[in-house]
C-alpha cells in the first residue's frame, strides 16, 4: 500500500509540474510530422491482463506496419523531434498517467509487448506478479539495449528473443524475489540519476566531438549578435536594469540553439556546406526569432525592442554562415592535402551537367583529373567563371585548349550540349588525338535509358592524332 500510494504522489505531483512542458512537447510532435501525439500499444501487465501503454509519438505514423517491433540502431522512422525525446528518455513521461491509474508503478520490470510474453517459460512469467515499471531493474543498471545488437544485424525480433530478453528477465526475477519498500525507493532514486545520466555517453560525446565543437561556437555567435544588435539598436548605451537584456538574451540562446539542432544545423557535412544547408540555417534563425520575440513579449518584456530579434537574424545569419564556410574551406584543404599529380581536363558544356562533373572533380581527393577549363555553346557565358574555372569559349576554342592548356582528357556533358554540339566536339576530339568522355545526364543514368543510342554509362575515347 505504501508503494501504491507513493505511485499516485509522485504520478500526480509529476503530471502537474510538467503539463507545460509536457504541452509544449506534444506540440512539436504535431508540428515535426503527421499523426497522433501518443503511441498506444498494448503491453502485458499485472498477472497477465492487457493495457495500453502512454508514449510520446517518436516514429513516423504506422511505423510499428512497416517492420520490426523494436526500434533499432539509426532506425529510419524514428522523427527529428522522436530523436530528441528518445534520446533524453522524454518519450516515457506520459506513462505517469498509467501509473496514476494503477497499471503501471515508477518502479517494476518494463512491461512487454504480448507477443514477446509468448516465449516465456514458467517461470519466466513470475515478472508478472507485480505491476510494470516506468523504470525497470536493466535501466536502473545503466544497460542500454540499442548498443546490445551488433551492427548490420537483420533479423532483430530473433535476437532480442534469444540473448537480451533471457537476460532481462534473469534480473527482473531477481528483483520481483527481493521487492521492498526500502529497496524500491533506493532504486527509484537510481532509476533517475541512471536516465538522467544515461543521456549524456562518453562515447556518443567523442564520436560527435566535433558536432559539440561547432555547437558551443555557434552559442557564442549567437550571444555576440544579439549583445551587437542591442547595442547597436540602444545606440551603445548599456540599460539601467542588466536583465531587461540579460532576460531575452538566454531565451533567445536557448530557442535558437534547439531551432539550429531542429533544422540539422549539425548533421550535415560541413565539406559540403551549400545553398540547403544555408536555407536550414535560415529558417532556424527566422523561426526561432519569432518564437524568442514572442516570449520575451509574454513573459513581460513588452518595452524590449522587437527591432533587436530583426537586426540579431541578419547578424546572425552571415556569422554562422561565415563559419561554416570557413570550416568548409579548412576541410577541403585538409582532403586535398598530398593529392598525387593530375592530369588536365577540359570540361564541354557549362551548364547544370557541367557544374556537377567540376564540382565532382574538385571535391574527390583520388580523382586523376584536374579542370582547368570549360567549353560552351552559349556566347553570353564565355569568360565567366564557375567554381573559379573559366569558360574559355566555344567549340571552335578547343583545339586552342587543348594544346595551350596541355589538356589530357576532355568530358562532355550531353545534357548541356545539343546534339549538332555533341557531335561537333566529339569530331574536333578525335581530329587532335585527346581522350574524350561522353558523360551522360542524371536522368538517364537513373532511368537506364541511352540518349539516341548512346551508351547509358561514360563513354570513354582515346584516338591517335589524325595524319
Amino acid at each position: 500500500m505504501s508503494k501504491r500510494l507513493v505511485d499516485i504522489l509522485v504520478a500526480a505531483v509529476g503530471l502537474l509540474l510538467a503539463g507545460p512542458v509536457l504541452i509544449l512537447i506534444a506540440c512539436l510532435i504535431k508540428l515535426d510530422s503527421s499523426g497522433p501525439v501518443f503511441f498506444r500499444q498494448e503491453r502485458v501487465g499485472l498477472g497477465g491482463r492487457l493495457f495500453r501503454i502512454f508514449k510520446y509519438r517518436t516514429m513516423v505514423q504506422g511505423a510499428y506496419k512497416m517492420g520490426s517491433r523494436l526500434t533499432t540502431k539509426r532506425d529510419p522512422r524514428v522523427t527529428r523531434v522522436g530523436q530528441i525525446l528518445r534520446w533524453f528518455k522524454i518519450d516515457e513521461l506520459p506513462q505517469l498517467i498509467n501509473v496514476l491509474v494503477g497499471e503501471m508503478s515508477l518502479i517494476g520490470p518494463r512491461p512487454e509487448d504480448p507477443y514477446f510474453v509468448e516465449f516465456y517459460d514458467d517461470e519466466q512469467r513470475g515478472v508478472l506478479s507485480v505491476r510494470p515499471g516506468m523504470l525497470g531493474p536493466s535501466q536502473i543498471m545503466g544497460r542500454d539495449e540499442l548498443e546490445s545488437y551488433p551492427e548490420g544485424l537483420k533479423d532483430t525480433e530473433r535476437y532480442y528473443v534469444d540473448h537480451i530478453l533471457p537476460e532481462k528477465l534473469t534480473r527482473d526475477l531477481e528483483y520481483v524475489k527481493g521487492a521492498s519498500f526500502s529497496g524500491d525507493m533506493s532504486l527509484l532514486v537510481r532509476g533517475v540519476w541512471a536516465v538522467m545520466s544515461g543521456a549524456i555517453k562518453a562515447k556518443f560525446l567523442w564520436r560527435r566531438r566535433y558536432r559539440i565543437a561547432l555547437f558551443v561556437l555557434d552559442a557564442c555567435i549567437v550571444v555576440l549578435s544579439c549583445y551587437f544588435a542591442f547595442m547597436i539598436r540602444n545606440e551603445f548605451a548599456w540599460p539601467q536594469r542588466t536583465q531587461f537584456f540579460v532576460f531575452p538574451l538566454l531565451i533567445t540562446l536557448i530557442v535558437r540553439s534547439a531551432a539550429l539542432a531542429y533544422f540539422g544545423a549539425y548533421q550535415g557535412v560541413l565539406a559540403y556546406f551549400g545553398l540547403w544547408d544555408l536555407l536550414a540555417l535560415v529558417k532556424a534563425v527566422a523561426s526561432s526569432a519569432l518564437i524568442a520575440g514572442g516570449l520575451t513579449f509574454f513573459i513581460g518584456f513588452q518595452s524590449f525592442p522587437r527591432s533587436v530579434f530583426v537586426m540579431d537574424s541578419a547578424i546572425v545569419v552571415l556569422l554562422l554562415a561565415a563559419l561554416r564556410y570557413v570550416l568548409r574551406t579548412i576541410a577541403r584543404a585538409r582532403t586535398h592535402r598530398g593529392r598525387r599529380h593530375r592530369d588536365k581536363a577540359l570540361v564541354v558544356g557549362a551548364g547544370m551537367g557541367g557544374e556537377q562533373v567540376v564540382r565532382a572533380l574538385l571535391d574527390d581527393p583520388d580523382c586523376p583529373y584536374r579542370p582547368v577549363g570549360f567549353i560552351d555553346e552559349s556566347p553570353e557565358r564565355w569568360g565567366s567563371l564557375i567554381h573559379g574555372i573559366r569558360i574559355l569559349g566555344g567549340a571552335a576554342e578547343v583545339p586552342l585548349a587543348v594544346s595551350a592548356n596541355g589538356i589530357e582528357a576532355v568530358f562532355i556533358c550531353v545534357s548541356d550540349l545539343s546534339e549538332h554540339g555533341v557531335a561537333e566536339v566529339v569530331d574536333t576530339c578525335q581530329k587532335v588525338g585527346v581522350e574524350y568522355r561522353v558523360v551522360p545526364t542524371l536522368s538517364d543514368l537513373l532511368n537506364g535509358e541511352p540518349r539516341n543510342g548512346e551508351q547509358s554509362t561514360t563513354v570513354t575515347r582515346r584516338v591517335s592524332a589524325a595524319g
